[in-house]
């Protein structure tokens, strides 16, 4: 049994990484972990010569990254909430699985799928939901999900109210890079590193009960 880690984070050290590696960690599976930062894969162009293969015809880093995810069993995807949904390089990921399901093939169909978003609103969970719709488009197994505020950049950039943004809070007087740094939220604390672990025994758990 065999999972993959995919996180869309720009960041090296990104939250999105981190809390997919400690689920699938937990999940005493193999796995390999991908990040897409460091891939060439284009968005999808709509030029619908996969319908009669099912492989997109883009020659970039994509069909390595879905060949090695068809071949596992399990997927665990992490990106962080842009502008109010999945950031870019996640997007286009997603984007061309649209090559994968012509003619009722649905190359991810049934295997198991873990969304994890970095969304700052509890509420429209923005990122999470867009993963889990790209999984439940494929026709995965979604068998949980995971939100966390991941990292609030206004924190550490230094600039305080000389920033659009500070200059929101300005009134409030959240006006210094050291206040804000005092005042921070927590950011994937003990907490939610137990749910992520919850979450991974479980994945572990299901997997192995499978018949071989």
């Amino acid at each position: 049994m065999k999972a993959i880690g995919i996180s869309s984070s720009g960041r090296k050290d990104a939250y999105s990484k981190r809390i997919v590696q400690d689920i699938l960690n937990e999940s005493g599976l193999e796995y390999d972990m991908i990040h897409l930062a460091r891939l060439n894969i284009k968005g999808c162009l709509g030029c619908l010569k996969c319908a009669e293969t099912n492989t997109c015809v883009q020659k970039d880093d994509f069909q390595d990254v879905i060949d090695r995810v068809i071949q596992s069993d399990a997927l665990v995807f992490g990106g962080g909430n842009y502008y109010g949904t999945l950031n870019a390089i996640g997007h286009a990921f997603w984007e061309r699985t649209f090559a994968l399901r012509h003619r009722e093939a649905f190359l991810l169909a049934g295997k198991l799928g873990i969304a994890v978003g970095l969304d700052r609103n509890p509420e429209t969970k923005e990122a999470t939901r867009f993963i889990e719709t790209m999984m439940n488009h494929n026709k995965m197994a979604v068998i949980a999900s995971f939100t966390d505020p991941g990292h609030f950049q206004c924190y550490d950039c230094g600039y305080g109210h000389d920033c659009a943004v500070g200059n929101v809070y300005a009134h409030m007087g959240l006006v210094t890079a050291e206040y804000a740094q005092e005042n921070r939220p927590e950011e994937y604390g003990e907490a939610a590193r137990k749910k992520a672990g919850a979450i991974g025994k479980t994945l572990g758990s299901i997997l192995r009960a499978r018949p071989r």
